[in-house]
């Protein structure tokens, strides 16, 4: 169980503290209220984070997030308000800890304000992006899975309150669309190819019978587990089945109640969200950056600094992302040529080895099963290795999945969700094994050491587990700092010897670096330079090597999410940097294992902060030298 007594403490002390407090208990109460806001505002961050109802608020677990236009505009305000109030704090005035945290929370709201001044699309204090409706994280796509993977039934009361927030579910939906037309009618409406997206994903689902939808199937997984076989058994003349217990009754009553609530509200409101899309298909243009919306080069720079937590400039980033591609490139060149692959460009190599049938897994049942024990065999070695390259190691569990089958097709190609506060619920890495043929023995490997361990796992459990952390510090992140420690983490997995014996994904381990690099090109290119979709896809066929479905889920994403795929290798070069800073200023007193511990230990931060912090780590270790 994560010990949340610090906030108990200083709500109690906002709550009933004196009247005139000193500037570090006004900071604290500051804080405390933030994390209360934060939380009352998203019952699913709650559920997601397993909080409990002291901290979430009685009955949390029966709802989910107001998606509507007016929720939306108070989390803008509340956004810019944050922002402001945190001006009004002077860091001279703090204990080191609290230091910390006000650098921080003024990165992430400045950036939040920064995202919260533009009227259109998605927005939270984590993030924003310019089409509420796409076929990556709308409403229809992420609640079931929400549902399934974290809204916990330990009892039938916790079923009630699925099926309450099953009923919610339309209303969700409905909002969005509602935000959509909005948008729209101001002008902003997606890309023809993000609508179709959209629109195969609402299509595949609404085909499928209510049964069969992840809303219903997930609750009769989780129903049967607390009281056996819902179905009625099959008729025995010569035993008759026993009367049904209470409980049988009343969970077959809540499943009824499940399939008639997608049959009657859900799937409506699905069928209004494709209804709306076709309405305005014909008006969107094939344009894939943000450039032509609405203050669209002011949406693109408050989106590169929130993702990237820097204030690089597009044509910056762009010319990082080309020296880089040029020098892994030329790495890559020697790799291939080692393993007799010379001909042609080092792109079109990759493109002959991605293609091998010997690389490949045997797109069946067991050529699945066979990939998802592979995984998890790699993970385990991981855990038994990383001891020599991390003084701390994650108490969470981790866990291999399948991307659930009706998402597959709108989904990436893979993600990690992080565990439960509270430690009743594992980290999960999802894999997406819709086509194997996009998931190559050559790529799978580092996937794992990225998403898994000692990547995403290891840095969102980590953070999560430090009880001194403030909880809005593991409940909030920095998207660079995220995903620039699961790239660089591919890097540890290379360094720790995982790839000695497999030359093979030592190529695929280069390959996706290569891949981060050539997204700075490619993000910058689309919505600063003015890049179409087909010129993104082939530059990064050209560079990567990859199938050209990869490449365009890809683009489509970057498309979606202006600035994300920036994050990568602008948070990895910092990681690296400091990592060398730390080196050279230490020399033999450089411990690996101390440098991953402060740059896990103390959560998800912006680029700024971590130097800050390494720098205090380098001058604590470096005392008492001559």
């Amino acid at each position: 169980m994560i010990r949340l007594t610090a906030l108990s403490v200083v709500l109690f002390l906002v709550a009933c503290g004196p009247k005139a407090p000193a500037p570090t208990d006004a900071f604290d109460g500051f804080v405390a209220d933030a994390t209360r806001d934060l939380v009352a505002d998203s019952p699913e961050l709650a559920t997601r984070a397993g909080l409990s109802a002291d901290i979430a608020g009685a009955g949390f677990a029966a709802r989910l997030d107001d998606r509507s236009r007016e929720a939306v505009e108070r989390r803008r305000a509340t956004a810019l308000r944050l922002d402001a109030q945190m001006r009004g704090f002077d860091a001279a005035e703090m204990t080191p800890e609290q230091a910390v945290t006000h650098a921080v929370l003024t990165r992430q709201f400045a950036d939040a304000a920064g995202g919260a001044r533009f009227s259109y699309g998605r927005f939270d204090i984590e993030g924003f992006s310019p089409y509420v409706l796409n076929q990556l994280d709308s409403a229809f796509l992420t609640l079931p899975d929400f549902l399934d993977a974290r809204h916990r039934i330990d009892s039938l009361r916790d079923a009630v309150d699925y099926v309450a927030r099953l009923r919610a579910a339309a209303d969700a939906i409905d909002a969005e669309t509602e935000r959509a037309r909005a948008d729209a009618a101001a002008g902003v409406i997606p890309p023809d190819f993000v609508i179709d997206r959209t629109l195969a994903a609402l299509d595949a689902m609404n085909a499928a019978p209510p049964a069969a939808w992840t809303y219903v199937t997930a609750l009769q997984r989780k129903l049967e587990a607390l009281t056996g076989p819902l179905a009625p058994p099959p008729p025995d003349a010569k035993t008759p089945p026993a009367p049904p217990s209470q409980d049988v009754v009343r969970a077959r009553a809540l499943l009824a109640q499940a399939e008639r609530i997608v049959a009657t509200q859900i799937l409506p409101a699905h069928l209004r969200a494709a209804a709306f899309l076709r309405s305005v298909r014909p008006r969107a243009v094939h344009d894939a950056g943000v450039m032509r919306l609405p203050d669209g080069a002011a949406f693109y720079a408050a989106a590169l600094a929130q993702q990237t937590t820097t204030a690089l400039q597009p044509d910056r980033i762009h010319a990082l992302g080309l020296e880089r591609v040029a020098a892994l490139t030329a790495e890559l060149d020697g790799a291939l040529r080692a393993q007799a692959l010379t001909e042609g460009t080092p792109g079109a190599r990759l493109a002959a080895l991605t293609a091998d049938p010997l690389f490949q897994y045997p797109d069946s049942d067991e050529g699945r099963a066979q990939l998802l024990a592979d995984v998890e065999a790699r993970i385990a070695r991981v855990m038994t290795v990383a001891v020599n390259q991390f003084g701390v190691l994650p108490k969470a569990k981790l866990e291999v999945r399948r991307v659930p089958v009706p998402l597959e097709a709108a989904q990436s190609g893979a993600y990690y969700e992080a565990p439960s506060l509270d430690g009743t619920q594992p980290g999960v890495y999802y894999i997406n094994l819709r086509s194997l043929a996009e998931m190559t023995k050559i790529d799978l490997p580092t996937q794992d050491y990225h998403e898994g361990a000692p990547g995403h796992h290891f840095q969102i459990a980590l953070a999560q587990e430090q009880d001194g952390l403030p909880l809005i510090r593991r409940l909030t992140g920095a998207t660079a700092y995220a995903e620039g420690w699961g790239l660089y983490a591919e890097q540890v997995a290379d360094e720790m010897g995982l790839y000695e014996t497999d030359p093979i994904g030592r190529i695929g381990y280069l390959r996706w670096q290569l891949w981060r690099a050539a997204r700075l090109v490619v993000d910058t290119g689309l919505h600063a330079k003015g890049w179409s979709r087909e010129e993104a896809i082939a530059y990064l066929i050209a560079v990567t090597g990859d199938a050209p479905g990869v490449a365009a889920s890809e683009v489509e994403r970057y498309a979606v999410w202006p600035g994300q795929a920036c994050s990568y290798e602008i948070g990895r070069l910092e990681i690296e940097r400091l990592r060398e800073k730390a080196r050279r200023a230490l020399g033999t007193k450089f411990e690996l294992k101390g440098f991953h511990d402060v740059v896990l230990l103390n959560g998800a931060v912006p680029l700024p902060v971590l130097e800050t912090l390494v720098d205090g780590w380098i001058a604590r270790e470096g005392r008492g030298k001559k």
